[in-house]
């Protein structure tokens, strides 16, 4: 895991990147425009998260670009469904942008398994501090098949 310079969070609760994903990285856990981190929750099939944007996040002046948001919350649900034995791809995902979310701040996140129908997983996150939800996504997750599985490469 990269150096989490302007994040706070509790060490003990760090979820390594629970995907297989490329050896170089994972999209945004190893980003230089953000700062993110998993973090075990105590609530069934659910999964926190802490995010801090830089200001090269920006999308209208001083503010989280709105594809920015929507790209940490399908890492949050779909890291949610990984931690949770669920090797799954995004079939669809929808955000609502609620309030615009100011750069150089600290925000959480959650990310919650709703329902669960053979391959298809049903998932849900949002972004939030403790004053206000800025951001709230759904999205349909499938889980791969084991000859997807075999096909990306991953031993699970």
């Amino acid at each position: 895991m990269s150096t989490k310079k302007h994040l706070k969070f509790d060490q003990q609760l760090v979820v390594e990147k629970p995907y297989p994903g490329d050896s170089q990285g994972a999209f945004l856990l190893s980003s230089s425009q953000l700062e993110m981190v998993l973090l075990r929750s105590a609530q069934h099939h659910e999964l926190n998260a802490e995010v801090w944007f830089s200001a090269a996040t920006a999308g209208p002046p001083g503010h989280v670009h709105g594809g920015c948001q929507a790209a940490v919350l399908d890492e949050v649900m779909g890291s949610t469904g990984w931690a949770h034995g669920y090797g799954v791809v995004a079939a669809k995902i929808d955000v609502a942008f609620m309030e615009m979310v100011p750069v150089l701040r600290q925000y959480s996140m959650r990310g919650r398994i709703t329902s669960i129908d053979k391959r298809k997983i049903f998932i849900e996150a949002e972004l939030f501090d403790k004053e206000k939800v800025y951001a709230k996504s759904t999205g349909l997750f499938i889980v791969l098949t084991k000859e997807q599985m075999d096909a990306l490469g991953t031993n699970r």
